[in-house]
Parts: C-alpha cells; structure tokens; sequence
C-alpha cells in the first residue's frame, strides 16, 4: 500500500508533505489508502497521520488504533469531533509550509552553526529550555538538533521532531531580531536538502514572527490547516 498511499498524498504535495515523508522514509505502517483517505502510523513518533472525511465512520477507525500518541488530522471538523471522544488536552490548530526549492535561502552569517551533541546537552537546557526536555535531550542524541552561537556562546537552536518536521526553533531573548532565526532555518534547509529530503515546518496560527519568517525564507503555504491531538 505504500506506493498507492504516495499516489494519493502527491495530488497535493503541500498540504500533505507531513505524511509523504513517513511513507519515504519507510519507518510507517500504512493502515489505509484509497479513496476515502490516507492512515498512517509513523513509528518513531507513534503519531497517527490521517487525512479522512469527517464522519463517524472515521472516528471510529481512528479509535481502533492503539499505542497512538497523539493524532495528526487533516480536517479541523473531524478532529473536533474525535475529540470531544477522547478528550486529548492539547489541541493545536497548525499552517503547513514547505520549502519546495532545490537551493537553500541565502541570509546574512550573523552566527555559527553547528550540531549539537550530548555533550552540549546540559548547557542547551539550561539556557535554552524545551517544555519536554527527554524529547529534546533525546533529539540531541539522534543529532537532530542544531546551535547557533555567537562569541562561543550558544544564543539559538532548531531542529527536527521525530516525525520529520521542522522545529524547535528558540533564540535567547537578548539575541532577537539579530537574524539569528533566519541563521538557523537556511542551515537546517540546507541540512534537509543535502539528504534529499523536504523541508517543511508546521506553524501556530498565531505565531506571526514564525509565519513571517517562513514567508521570508521562500516557504510555500497550505491552503489548510491540520490539527495536532496529542
């Protein structure tokens, strides 16, 4: 079913580039692929991607899947009504943006930029706090998370989430609207693209810096949005 999950998701490379990058890498089950939608389970996030109508019927699917942590949906209908269900806590209503050029940004060299290691853990932490901190120090160790540091001090950090996604992105407050931002996203860009794979970033509605800087870097946007249960 991989490659008919590809065939569908590629009708809109934009909107679904969070479920075509699983199904390449290759370390997802496919539990659906035809026409009424796309199921995915990604293993390493054990986050369940769908893009299904908003009907009971797909409730109910969604509710046989176990060992989910948290639920990416494509249709803000249906994830309210999943949730008034399973009642998850957290509810984040998100703008896609992916990076669909071969070259990465240009932008002013304002910092280094290197990749973290467990080494650096403690000092990342410290300085540069995560709400979930195991995640973080766990990303450190896959080396999936990126410094920025200006004068030998670390000032900024990005990353990848496990699924795939661009983020992580945090610069110390003293170091703001220095460029340090657009630093990290063009190295990590360029990072994503060197091992052929997209970039692509999912954004708060809200968060109008991030979105600005997306639109700066070249990002193309969704026309949707997805919703993050988790």
């Amino acid at each position: 079913m991989l490659q008919q999950a590809l065939t569908i998701l590629r009708r809109d490379k934009i909107a679904y580039a969070d479920m075509i990058y699983p199904v390449l890498r290759g370390d997802c089950e496919v539990m659906q692929a035809d026409e009424d939608g796309v199921v995915l389970f990604d293993r390493p996030s054990a986050l369940v991607f769908a893009n299904l109508p908003d009907t009971d019927g797909s409730v109910q699917k969604l509710m046989t899947i176990r060992g989910a942590r948290g639920f990416v949906l494509h249709s803000d209908a249906l994830a309210d009504r999943f949730n008034r269900i399973i009642r998850k806590t957290r509810v984040m209503r998100l703008t896609q943006v992916v990076y669909e050029s071969a070259q990465p940004p240009h932008v002013a060299r304002v910092c280094s930029v290197r990749t973290l290691t467990d080494a650096d853990a403690d000092e990342v932490c410290a300085r540069l706090p995560y709400e979930d901190e195991s995640d973080l120090r766990l990303l450190i160790s896959q080396g999936s998370i990126y410094g920025a540091y200006i004068g030998g001090e670390i000032v900024g950090r990005i990353g990848v989430h496990r699924e795939g996604c661009m983020g992580l992105l945090a610069v110390s407050d003293s170091f703001r609207r220095r460029g340090v931002g657009e630093c990290l996203e063009a190295h990590l860009i360029k990072e994503l693209l060197h091992k052929g794979i997209t970039p692509y970033g999912q954004i708060k509605r809200d968060n109008t810096p991030s979105l600005e800087l997306s639109r700066e870097l070249g990002f193309t946007f969704s026309d949707g949005e997805i919703t993050i249960l988790c």
